[in-house]
């Protein structure tokens, strides 16, 4: 027995240096030259800040392994059974990252149709709309839930699945989310679609910046699955009674005024959650990040995609930003997506956060345009400003990707054939 003790105590001396240098702290190293440069100097440079990896974030990229906690009380009680039925009828040759990417457009193009006839979210949109709009979130998040099951049934599973996925789900965010500001006409509240948009991207990043810190990704009892059964089933009473049945009065409040604040308290509940396990679950050094970096530095590129939006919203001395709330919404959230897929990456490849992004850009401008009066058409900026954040996004996850696949050997939206061991 003290043999055995002996030994088991110097098992977890070498584990415990085996993670001290895995989450040790690594500055980021000097590129270099990739495929992916253009060969003009000025895009080159952009790519370099902007988009590349270094050959030390891919091989760690390479090493890592999902890891996540699932303890959703309705995946256990019926959708997992669901899932695991539905991907069975998947053809072997279809690739995991293709049914993430149709499950997105599915989503993407129910919002936009409720978004031309809820440009303000005060309008009251054809039923079918609301009907259509359950059956994409219903689509995607099937597609959704069921992506990882192929790629393991296939044998596909790999980091650049796990980022395309999370990448996916941080773009939908604020589709999702406006979802509930057409069923519940929140444009007829003051700030009422930005605030919901603001916590819904706040709280998707949290639960990232959880990970960041642990190394593990964490559901709740009530978590995506719930929230998104939720927001379902809410399109399909608006469907059918229209959206003035969240106008009902219930103990002198409108129902969707008491349906919000449950929202409110479930997700300071959700948040405090998640701040804590940031703040004393860290695996790093001195309880630090995955990449052995501070805690609390995450919270600077969030504070970089919310404030200057709150003040561009705030300082506006006209309707416009009410007027043309959709787009600004969906600006807002290419810009938080772009900040959450900057942080995925981070701990997936156990490397340090930039504060800098080239997608800033976007609301620079418009805030420049505003404090400094300069003549500019505010709602022709925004459109112009809303193009510029989306290319940047799109470019962003076009680079990482191919970076990806080229480093693995492995094709994106193609089964890739297992390699030989011989």
């Amino acid at each position: 027995m003290v043999t055995t003790r002996s030994r088991s105590k110097n098992n977890r001396a070498a584990d415990k240096d085996r993670s001290k240098e895995r989450f040790a702290y690594r500055p980021r190293s000097t590129f270099e030259e990739s495929d992916a440069l253009v060969g003009y100097k000025t895009i080159d440079h952009y790519l370099q800040y902007d988009c590349l990896l270094t050959r030390e974030e891919l091989q760690r990229l390479d090493e890592h392994v999902y890891s996540a906690v699932d303890t959703s009380w309705l995946d256990e009680l019926c959708m997992k059974k669901f899932w695991e039925a539905v991907v069975l009828y998947y053809p072997l040759w279809v690739a995991p990252n293709l049914l993430t990417l149709i499950g997105l457009i599915v989503n993407l193009t129910t919002v936009l149709v409720l978004s031309f006839y809820c440009p303000t979210a005060t309008e009251t949109a054809p039923s079918w709309t609301y009907f259509l709009a359950a059956a994409g979130l219903f689509v995607y998040q099937t597609l959704d839930a069921t992506d990882g099951k192929q790629a393991r049934r296939i044998g596909a599973s790999s980091p650049l699945g796990e980022l395309f996925d999370h990448g996916c789900d941080s773009a939908s965010q604020v589709f999702v989310t406006l979802n509930v500001c057409y069923a519940l006409q929140l444009g007829t509240v003051r700030c009422g679609v930005f605030i919901a948009c603001l916590i819904s991207v706040s709280l998707f990043y949290t639960a990232h910046w959880s990970t960041y810190c642990t190394g593990q990704l964490r559901f709740a009892r009530f978590d995506v699955t719930e929230a998104q059964w939720s927001i379902i089933s809410m399109l399909l009473c608006t469907a059918v009674f229209g959206p003035g049945i969240w106008s009902i009065g219930v103990f002198g409040y409108y129902l969707k005024h008491l349906l919000l604040a449950a929202v409110a308290l479930g997700t300071v509940y959700q948040a405090l959650g998640y701040l804590a396990v940031i703040f004393t679950d860290g695996v790093g050094k001195n309880g630090s990040t995955v990449a052995g970096t501070s805690v609390l530095f995450p919270i600077c590129p969030l504070m970089a995609v919310i404030v200057p939006y709150c003040m561009i919203y705030s300082k506006s001395s006209s309707t416009v930003y009410d007027d043309l709330i959709v787009i600004f919404v969906l600006q807002f959230g290419a810009v938080a997506a772009k900040a959450t897929n900057r942080l995925i990456v981070a701990h997936m490849s156990r490397s340090e956060l930039s504060l800098w992004d080239w997608i800033y850009m976007g609301p620079i401008a418009l805030m420049i345009n505003q404090y400094y009066d300069i003549k500019i058409d505010e709602p022709r900026l925004l459109k112009y400003t809303t193009v510029y954040v989306y290319l940047s996004l799109l470019v962003y996850c076009l680079f990482i990707t191919r970076q990806i696949c080229d480093h693995m050997g492995i094709f994106c939206f193609k089964v890739t054939p297992q390699r030989s061991n011989k």
